[in-house]
């Protein structure tokens, strides 16, 4: 298997490529220094996987990544990354980074471990698209269905790039790309035709193709259930169908039914043909409608104290168990959005380790197709913040414990030390004191940390204005508010809110 290096730190490369050397399954086929240049050898090897830091000259790895997912989404392209670039690290995830490696944790172990997981996804690689003539026409096919309703132009476009799609009888199937793997097999059939395969997302692996002329409807849904039900005793694998439809122009319709049906395998988890039981139109309105419900419910899980907020998480989860109409994309967004307020509003001390798992788990959930294993991380990960902020008071002595406990609950006040010891029965002195000791810092930077972590939270993830979020984690005054929050994060809030 083929690597491409890029990273402008020549002693990352050298290190990169001579652990690389050890191993008879990879070979580098080239180093770059800088984006451009990397794009350039990109094009010129044409690797299998791509090591790329985020920030180079010329061309910065995130716009490289952008550049490789979209004519060759198959490339695997790893990320390299320190924890002062997490958010950077966590776009690139966006774009469809598959992995990262920490240059402030390199070592061959982690390396090995990377390269591992590379050649397994490589090893249950998709099939080439049949009559494929390279990645613009894959990225074409991808763009197209973005679209609602297909344009005339576009349909002509399909036309000169050989996609002999027609009216009358057309349809989708949906699998999970993990299912596409050496030995997968298409049913012989003499009823279907132009059929394309295609990736559709990390997750997702898509047939299209039309049906033969001249059946009822009655006969056409039977066959896609047939052609399905086949797919699926062959392969041993969930499949997905959509409905026929007879307008060309209406093509993504039976993508967006096929991704829908799939979905129900996410929950069920039993390997069958899934079928969606809804019109295009009416997901598409259920999907707008559930935007607005997860919206409410991430706020409402804002407001919630600690033991109500997992509560009221499992509460969430078991409802989805039940058989939930939430979009697999929906429901992993509001997975992800779940544990990171988890850990903005509950980690502990140790936040650059917990921030790492954040990414790591987030990024699991967005590459699983299980409900069950997703359950597991987010259940995992909550419970591993709780059990952490669980033994630090276990640290605590008792009257410390209760000034932490009314610091959290009072932070958006102007709550004074003498507050706080009078809360917990102790001399202000011996509290300033104690607490220190404790905690590790003094009374007034644990109260500025807890309420900037707040305000962080509330920039990310709310339409807030910045004077409202000031005054909401105890900040009336908003130039003394940008002053500290730059001070903590390096930049204004406003900033802040810009890359988030």
């Amino acid at each position: 298997m083929k690597i491409l290096i890029a990273d402008d730190e020549r002693m990352i490369c050298e290190w990169l490529e001579y652990c690389i050397a050890d191993r008879q399954d990879f070979r580098s086929v080239g180093t770059a220094y800088n984006g451009e240049q990397a794009l350039t050898l990109f094009y010129e090897t044409k690797p299998d996987i791509v090591f790329t830091d985020i920030k180079m000259p010329v061309k910065n790895g995130i716009e490289l990544l952008k550049e490789i997912k979209k004519v060759s989404p198959s490339i695997l392209v790893i990320i390299l990354t320190a924890f002062a670039e997490f958010d950077l690290a966590r776009e690139a995830m966006r774009y469809g980074a598959d992995d990262y490696l920490l240059k402030t944790e390199m070592s061959k172990e982690s390396l090995e471990q990377i390269l591992d997981r590379a050649k397994e996804k490589l090893g249950n690689g998709t099939k080439e698209e049949v009559g494929d003539s390279g990645g613009r026409r894959y990225a074409f096919i991808r763009d197209v269905l973005k679209n609602t309703v297909l344009s005339e132009s576009n349909i002509q476009r399909m036309k000169d790039e050989g996609i002999r799609w027609r009216d009358d009888g057309l349809f989708a199937v949906a699998l999970w790309k993990k299912d596409v793997k050496e030995g997968f097999s298409l049913p012989d059939v003499d009823f279907v035709h132009h059929l394309v395969e295609f990736e559709y997302n990390n997750l997702i692996y898509m047939l299209l193709g039309n049906l033969s002329r001249g059946m009822s409807e009655g006969k056409k849904e039977k066959l896609i259930y047939e052609y399905a039900g086949r797919l699926s005793e062959e392969n041993s694998c969930m499949v997905g169908v959509s409905t026929a439809i007879d307008r060309l122009v209406n093509l993504t319709d039976t993508v967006t039914e096929a991704v829908y049906s799939l979905g129900f395998g996410y929950y069920k988890e039993k390997i069958k043909v899934y079928t969606p039981g809804k019109s295009a139109k009416e997901i598409r309105e259920l999907i707008e409608k559930n935007k607005s419900g997860f919206r409410q419910k991430i706020r409402q899980l804002y407001t919630l104290s600690r033991r109500e907020f997992k509560k009221s998480l499992e509460a969430e989860m078991e409802e989805a168990a039940r058989g939930s109409e939430y979009t697999l994309h929906e429901f992993s967004s509001f997975c992800c959005q779940a544990v990171e307020m988890a850990y903005m509003r509950f980690a502990g001390n140790d936040l650059k380790l917990v921030h790492c798992m954040l990414q790591d788990e987030q990024c699991k959930i967005n590459n699983t197709n299980s409900f069950s294993e997703v359950q597991k991380i987010v259940n995992n990960f909550v419970n591993y913040i709780y059990d952490e902020l669980d033994y630090d008071k276990r640290k605590f002595s008792k009257g410390v414990e209760q000034a932490v406990e009314y610091i959290k609950t009072h932070y958006s006040k102007a709550i004074s030390l003498d507050e706080v010891a009078k809360s917990a029965n102790l001399n202000p002195e011996y509290l300033s004191r104690v607490f220190r000791e404790e905690t590790g810092s003094n009374y007034s930077t644990y109260l500025t940390d807890i309420r900037l972590k707040q305000a962080a939270y509330l920039l990310s993830n709310t339409p807030l204005r910045v004077q409202k979020i000031a005054e909401e984690v105890g900040y009336p005054n908003v130039s003394y508010f940008s002053t500290i929050f730059k001070k903590k994060y390096g930049v204004n809030p406003y900033e802040f809110r810009r890359r988030e």
